[in-house]
């Protein structure tokens, strides 16, 4: 579920998961990683997504 909401979002912004890598200083397992468990994300790494545009609310259903 988090990681379907999570293509929507990079489909919207028009980015790639290589774009999120950047962003977030990690290599791709890793993003892979975090997706597949959305507890290991550090407060540090949703606000970068946030301030890229993600609509984290709606991704982690809050």
């Amino acid at each position: 579920m988090f990681e379907n909401k999570f293509k929507a979002e990079l489909k919207r912004l028009n980015l790639k998961r290589y774009d999120v890598c950047e962003m977030l200083q990690c290599t791709m397992p890793t993003l892979k990683s975090r997706l597949q468990n959305p507890d290991s994300f550090t407060i540090a790494e949703v606000t970068i997504l946030s301030v890229a545009g993600f609509a984290i609310s709606e991704i982690l259903e809050i």
